[in-house]
This record gives C-alpha cells, structure tokens and sequence, in this order.
C-alpha cells in the first residue's frame, strides 16, 4: 500500500493484532521492508506491526535528495497521522536507527521506544571517506557493484559459507534501489551527530543493539552510546554482522522482546 506523507510517497504494509500496541520497523539503506520478514513471524501475535520502504527505497518514491535524518523522521510521523496511529515502538536498523534517534528527540511523545541496531550517532572523517568511494564506485559500476560490496560484509563468513538465502535476498534489494535513492539517503547516515543530545533520551526506552561481528565500529558505537543514556540497554549479538535481524533472527527477536516486556 502506499500513501502520500511529507511531500513523498511511501509503501508501507500492515500486519498483526487488530488493537495491539504498534511496532514500527525501519530498513537499512538499499534494502526494503522485506527485510524485517523474521521480525513479523515473530511478533505478529502481540502487537500491529507497520513496516514501511524510507523514501528512495523499495516501493516508495525517490524525490530529489539529500535526505537528513530529521526529514525521515518526518516521514514516519506523516505515515503514523495518516493511519492514525498516536504512538508506536520503533525499530531501526542501520539508517533506521538514525531514524530512531531523530524521532525519540525530535518526537518523544509519539515513540514508545526505539531499538537503535547497527547505528552511529555520529560521523567521523574515514566513515565519510569510505561512503565518497561507494558513492563513485556505484555511479561507475552500477548498483551491482555496491551490492558485492554490502552484502560481502553485511554478513559473517560464516554465513556467506553456509548459503545463507537472506544473501541472495539482499543482494537483489541492492540491485534493484535507484542510484539517486541511494545516494539521496547516504546523506542520511553521513550527516548525523546526535551526540550533543544523546543524554536527552529517556533511557528506559532505549535498547542499543548491534551484531557483535560486525566489521564496522557499530558495536562500539552501540557501548559508547549506552554508556551516556543513563538507563538504556545493550545488547551484541554474536555471530552476526550488519543485518544481525536477518543473520540471527532469534536472538535479534529475543532482544526486542525483552525490550519491549518492559512497557507491557
């Protein structure tokens, strides 16, 4: 389904219990909300589920960029109005949980609580550097060429042995999202320092989490982030990578259930 919000277009889909308290879940950048497929199966049964493509991704339109991570927030809390939702849970993976961030600073009255999994609340100058030569790579050599680059870290060896079908799954989301979406939403990621604020959060609505094998520094990122939101949880899931929810979908679920009990 789609719906206009904020100057855009977002696909978005619905499941779970009619009368549940919602839960909203937040792609990473190139992928879709097929992405959180596990996380559906898992929590169908006790709350409404929304699960939406940020713009330039998946089913959503790809309006000019940059994008910043307080227009994706926005996003979400046009989506929220428009199906007349007051408050939910959100989880965000990656640029989803910059999203996250946005939303519980600039929007503490309409988020439950936010799992920020595989996120930074800052850039630094090598992380900028290495987004600038994705970025010609992909405009040289297409999105298959990011897709190779992603999906050959956003994984553990030990799933790329094992034939992991997520993989092939990413890959083709990879593939298939514009370049200018793509770009648009590096911005996103890029631009972000949430450091100056990180100590506004209400930490007992906050969970960090992060794939312990992840090769970026998101699993440090993750502990620094707790260690100044007084209250917060952490929680690194070993023998996972970037997309840990796709990797270790049970212990990605164990995690999020545990937090959200908290407000049950």
């Amino acid at each position: 389904m789609r719906i206009a919000t904020n100057g855009t277009t977002i696909n978005y889909e619905i499941d779970g219990k009619d009368g549940a308290p919602w839960l909203t879940f937040s792609n990473s950048l190139c992928t879709d909300l097929s992405m959180w497929a596990p996380q559906v199966d898992a929590f169908k049964n006790d709350y409404r589920i929304l699960r939406y493509d940020t713009r330039g991704h998946g089913g959503s339109d790809v309006p000019p960029g940059p994008y910043d991570p307080s227009m994706m927030a926005a996003d979400v809390v046009g989506l929220w109005d428009a199906l007349d939702i007051r408050k939910s849970h959100f989880v965000g993976l990656s640029m989803g949980g910059v999203i996250a961030l946005s939303l519980m600073l600039d929007h503490p009255a309409r988020t439950a609580s936010i799992a920020v999994c595989d996120s930074r609340a800052n850039s630094h100058p090598i992380h900028m550097e290495r987004w600038a030569a994705r970025n010609k790579g992909a405009t040289d050599h297409g999105m298959g060429w990011l897709a190779t680059d992603f999906t050959g870290h956003w994984f553990t060896p030990a799933a790329h042995a094992a034939n992991n079908p997520w993989i092939a799954k990413v890959r083709t989301m990879v593939e298939v999202t514009q370049l200018a979406g793509y770009i648009a939403g590096v911005n996103v990621v890029t631009s972000v320092d949430y450091r100056p604020r990180l100590a506004e959060l209400d930490g007992n609505k906050v969970l960090f989490l992060a794939g312990a094998q992840d090769i970026g520094d998101f699993p440090d990122q993750a502990r620094a982030m707790h260690g100044v939101v007084p209250d917060s949880q952490c929680v690194l899931i070993e023998g996972a990578a970037h997309l840990c929810n796709l990797e270790k979908p049970q212990d990605f679920n164990t995690a999020i259930a545990t937090h959200l009990a908290r407000f049950r």
